[in-house]
């Protein structure tokens, strides 16, 4: 008989596959359409074209376990049985849907978003507010007592975020990437919870602006402009899409806070802030190739085209 005649054989050890981070990408409006069947009463959900939605050939999609946060509206929502339906239909879009009161969305988004961040973030003076004619319900007047009451609400709904996401029991190693300035003060709440419940700090945060950041001059002159400064500077990365929004936020952090920004390892551009490094880059919007050769697939526009090449 041979040495190894009755021996064991070994089984080769299988690799162990590494597990999926988990992200969650928070931003004010889902990135969903709703639709009611008013005859069937039941609720349907498809991805809109935003960014933001899920679509097999992103890289998050692929690279970690995904999951969206946001508010959903929709004229046939009425009852508590309407939201619980929405959310059990959007749960296997993962998705979380957020249901804000409607006065409270209103002085959020139309007020505080619309009437003073969007205009200020786009370099319009707060003096020229006045003049601004997307006020809802016609009123153009500047009143400081609405400007409280649209902070307010602002304050509530990244609030109402916060809350939700702290519910969603994230783990040591998750994702939260913050989406635009509507929930600008997001990461200081995420920050504040985690440190009062496990006494540091266990989420990455991202935050990324999708709009210009001002001129510093013109941030300081917003009321609530330290706040929204600090809220962003509690993400471990914030992400601009041009160069200009990234120096003019390096220069309000500067003036304002009087922090200082240095030159990274690698070219990345860093903050101290609070006893951490937090990275700024750029993430330029690019053309999106596949989107563009599907619609020159497309019927229409083969028509169209031969309809100008035939004149």
């Amino acid at each position: 008989n041979g040495s190894d005649n009755g021996a064991k054989q070994s089984t080769p050890a299988t690799p162990a596959v590494k597990k999926k981070e988990r992200l969650f990408l928070v931003c004010y409006h889902l990135p969903i359409r709703l639709s009611y069947n008013s005859s069937s009463k039941t609720w349907s959900a498809t991805w809109s074209e935003s960014l933001l939605a899920k679509s097999k050939k992103s890289w998050a999609a692929r690279s970690y376990v995904t999951h969206w946060i946001g508010t959903v509206f929709h004229p046939s929502i009425e009852s508590q049985s309407d939201k619980e339906d929405i959310e059990r239909l959007l749960q296997g879009m993962n998705c979380t849907p957020l249901f804000i009161e409607k006065k409270t969305a209103e002085a959020h988004y139309l007020g505080m978003c619309k009437q003073v961040l969007w205009p200020a973030f786009h370099n319009i003076d707060l003096l020229e507010l006045s003049s601004n004619k997307d006020i809802p319900k016609g009123k153009s007047e500047w009143d400081q007592s609405r400007l409280d009451t649209w902070w307010n609400a602002y304050t509530s709904v990244n609030s109402t975020f916060a809350t939700c996401i702290q519910k969603m029991l994230l783990q040591p190693g998750d994702t939260l990437w913050v989406h635009d300035y509507h929930l600008a003060l997001l990461p200081t709440l995420i920050h504040e919870q985690e440190i009062r419940d496990n006494q540091q700090r266990r989420t990455k945060m991202v935050f990324f602006l999708h709009i210009p950041f001002p001129t510093s001059q013109i941030f300081r002159e917003l009321e609530h402009g330290e706040s929204i400064l600090e809220g962003m500077l509690h993400a471990d990365v914030v992400g601009f899409h041009a160069f200009d929004h990234a120096r003019h936020f390096l220069a309000a952090a500067k003036r304002i806070l009087g922090l200082n920004y240095e030159t990274l390892t690698g070219g990345l551009i860093g903050i101290k802030y609070e006893r951490r490094t937090v990275l700024v880059t750029l993430s330029n919007v690019s053309i999106e190739p596949d989107k563009v050769d599907e619609a020159l697939a497309l019927q229409s526009l083969t028509n169209e085209s031969n309809a100008i090449k035939d004149k």
